[in-house]
């Protein structure tokens, strides 16, 4: 159920940015409504549970996790401002990395408070592909993105609930502090931003 909510919540995302082009409150509205769900969530619920089981080692994933969106980011405004394809490769790489780990931390095993952040966070994911691809790449290279982004989720979906039975709750510990830094860096830049 999880896996079909975050292919809503993403695809949701355009939907989100054309309405709030016409109507800027509500948009903002939202924004701060999902931002502040997904922060209560992860103050709550899944850094608490990383630090118990992950210890001090959790506090480096999460930083890492952080950092991760940021190099993403970089390498897509390189590639949009100079349309290098090796550029635009190695970006689209880390985005679909990204979505299996989104998909592995969809299953139970993860919490469902994780589970339902990744969901929340799809919509702002969805706004912001949108934001930035269509207008560089056009509509055609966007659905594909969207669709890799939806199949790299579930792979990791389907494909992870193996991998979690073998991982010992430290890794699936480790696994949340990394997403749950990928969420942290949602929640203080929001969508559309710039790290001035």
């Amino acid at each position: 159920m999880t896996l079909i909510l975050s292919i809503v919540a993403l695809l949701l995302g355009p939907l989100i940015f054309a309405v709030g082009q016409r109507n800027p409150v509500a948009k903002r509205i939202l924004d701060i409504s999902i931002l502040l769900a997904i922060g209560v969530i992860i103050a709550v619920h899944i850094i608490p549970e990383a630090l118990k089981h992950g210890g001090f080692s959790a506090i480096i994933v999460i930083l890492l996790g952080l950092a991760f969106p940021m190099l993403l980011e970089r390498l897509f405004r390189k590639a949009t401002d100079t349309a290098h394809f090796v550029i635009v490769l190695i970006a689209a790489t880390g985005l679909l990395i990204h979505a299996v780990v989104d998909g592995i931390a969809l299953l139970p095993q993860s919490g469902t408070g994780l589970a339902y952040a990744i969901v929340l966070h799809r919509i702002p994911l969805g706004m912001a592909l949108w934001w930035a691809v269509r207008p560089n790449f056009g509509p055609v290279a966007t659905v594909a993105l969207f669709a890799l982004v939806i199949m790299a989720t579930a792979i990791g979906y389907f494909v992870g609930d193996s991998a979690i039975d073998f991982a010992e709750m430290r890794t699936l510990a480790l696994l949340q502090a990394f997403v749950s830094g990928s969420l942290i860096h949602v929640v203080a830049f929001g969508v559309r931003h710039k790290h001035d």
